[in-house]
C-alpha cells in the first residue's frame, strides 16, 4: 500500500515539475541563463539529441564525424557509432525528434524525484534547488545524452544481474566512452578473483569494440572543442585552472591579479581547512561510509557509481555543466544516512551543502549570463570554488570507502556469495 502511495506521489510531483519546466521553456524564462539555440529566428529545443538524429539521416551521404550538413549548425557527430544505428528513424521522425526526448526527460525527472524521501514534509522543499537548477534544466532543454546515461546508471545500481550490468555498461560506454568507469560496480563482488575476472572481461570486450572504431575515435577527438566546455563555466579542474590563469585583473593600468588568489583563499581554502578539521575523523571512521562498497544495496551502489563518474569527469575532462547531474545520484544514500543521525551530523551538513551548491551555482550562472560585466569574474571563480569544494568532500568519502574495501579484501580471501 505504501509502495503504491509513493509511486502516486512521485508521479504527481513529476507531472507537476514537468509542467513547470514546460512553462519555463515556452515562456522563454530559462533564457539567457541557458543559452538559447535559434535557427532562422525560431527557438530550437532538444538540440543535443537532434544532432544525433541528423547524423543518422546524413551518414549515407557524408562522413558525419567530419561534417554534418543535416544539422542546422553543421555539428559533427562526436558520439559512439552505436548512436548511428537508430532503427526506422526515417519512418518515425516525429517520434524520435519530439516524443522520445520527452519520454526520457520525464523518466529522468521521475527517477530524480523518487530519490527524495523525507519524514518531514517541509524538507521536500529542498527538491526545488535541484530541479530548478541550471544543470538539470539544461540537460532537459537540450535532451542531452547524459540524461540517458544517468538512467543507465540508475538501472545498474538497482539491478544485480551480472549480464544485464555488462550490457548497460557497454552500451553507455559506446555512446560517450567515459561511462567505462562504471565497471567499478564489480568491486561490490567483494572477492578479489571475481573482481579481477569481471574487470578483465569487460575491458577486453570494450577494447575489442573500440578497436574497430579507432578511425572514428580519432575524428571525434579532432572535434574535441564541440564537447569540451569553455573554462569559465565548465565543471572541471582543468577549466578551473585554465580560467584562473587566463583571468587578468587590471584596474587603471595596474595589475591586481593577487586579488583572485586572496578571494580563492577566503572562499575555498579556509572552508576546506575547516571542513577537513571538523569532518575527517568522521569520514574515515563512520561505519556507514566504510561500508559503502561492502554493503551491496541500491543506495550504496548508486552513490559509488555516481561519485566515480563525477570524480573521473571532473579531474579528466573539461565538461559542460550538465555533467553535474551526476551529483543527484548521491542523494538517496545521503538522505538515508541523514535520517539515522541527529540534525548536527556530518550527513545533514553534506546534504545541505549539496543543496546549496545547486542553488548558488544557478544564481551565479544567472548573474553571469545577464551581462553583469563587473560581476563575471567573481561569479565564475565562486562557481569553480563550489565545485572543487564539493568534489573534495566526495573524494574524501570515496577514498575512505575504498580503503575500507581494500582492508576487507585482504582480510577475507575466501570467496563469498554476494
Amino acid at each position: 500500500m505504501r509502495l503504491n502511495r509513493n509511486i502516486f506521489i512521485n508521479l504527481s510531483l513529476t507531472i507537476f515539475f514537468s509542467g513547470i519546466v514546460y512553462l519555463l521553456i515556452i515562456k522563454k524564462l530559462l533564457y539567457p541563463t541557458i543559452p538559447p539555440m535559434f535557427n532562422e529566428g525560431a527557438l530550437n529545443i532538444f538540440v543535443d539529441w537532434s544532432v544525433i538524429l541528423s547524423a543518422n539521416l546524413c551518414q549515407d551521404r557524408v562522413d558525419v564525424y567530419i561534417s554534418n550538413p543535416c544539422d542546422f549548425w553543421n555539428r559533427a557527430h562526436v558520439y559512439g557509432e552505436i548512436l548511428l544505428n537508430i532503427p526506422f528513424i526515417k519512418n518515425f521522425l516525429k517520434f524520435y525528434y519530439l516524443v522520445f526526448p520527452i519520454i526520457t526527460n520525464f523518466l529522468f525527472l521521475y527517477v530524480l524525484i523518487s530519490f527524495f524521501n523525507f519524514k518531514n514534509y517541509i524538507e521536500y522543499l529542498t527538491i526545488l534547488p535541484f530541479i530548478i537548477s541550471v544543470p538539470v534544466l539544461l540537460v532537459i532543454e537540450r535532451a542531452n545524452i547524459d540524461n540517458i546515461i544517468f538512467l543507465l546508471i540508475f538501472l545498474i545500481a538497482i539491478n544485480k544481474n551480472l549480464f544485464s550490468n555488462y550490457f548497460f555498461i557497454i552500451v553507455a560506454t559506446l555512446t560517450k566512452f567515459y561511462p567505462a568507469v562504471l565497471a567499478i560496480i564489480f568491486l561490490f563482488k567483494k572477492n578479489l578473483k571475481k573482481i579481477l575476472i569481471n574487470f578483465f572481461l569487460l575491458i577486453l570486450v570494450i577494447i575489442s569494440i573500440l578497436f574497430f572504431e579507432i578511425d572514428n575515435l580519432k575524428k571525434i577527438f579532432e572535434n574535441s572543442k564541440q564537447f569540451s566546455s569553455a573554462p569559465h563555466l565548465s565543471f572541471s579542474l582543468i577549466g578551473f585552472i585554465s580560467h584562473l590563469n587566463n583571468l587578468q585583473i587590471v584596474i587603471k593600468g595596474n595589475d591586481f591579479n593577487w586579488l583572485k588568489f586572496i578571494f580563492i583563499f577566503v572562499v575555498l581554502i579556509i572552508p576546506l581547512i575547516f571542513t577537513i578539521f571538523l569532518t575527517v575523523k568522521t569520514i574515515f571512521s563512520d561505519e556507514k561510509i566504510k561500508n559503502l562498497f561492502i554493503n551491496n544495496d541500491f543506495k550504496n551502489r548508486l552513490y559509488i557509481l555516481s561519485s566515480t563518474v563525477l570524480l573521473f569527469c571532473y579531474f579528466a575532462f573539461s565538461n559542460f555543466i550538465y555533467r553535474e547531474i551526476f551529483f543527484l545520484g548521491l542523494i538517496p544514500w545521503i538522505i538515508n544516512i541523514k535520517k539515522l543521525y541527529n540534525i548536527n551530523s556530518f550527513f545533514n551538513f553534506y546534504y545541505y551543502a549539496l543543496c546549496g551548491k545547486f542553488f548558488l551555482s544557478t544564481v551565479l550562472i544567472y548573474l553571469y549570463r545577464n551581462h553583469l560585466t563587473l560581476f563575471k569574474p567573481v561569479a565564475t571563480i565562486t562557481k569553480h570554488c563550489l565545485d572543487f569544494y564539493l568534489i573534495f568532500v566526495v573524494l574524501m568519502i570515496f577514498v575512505s570507502a575504498l580503503i575500507s574495501l581494500i582492508k576487507f579484501l585482504i582480510k577475507n580471501q575466501v570467496p563469498q556469495n554476494v
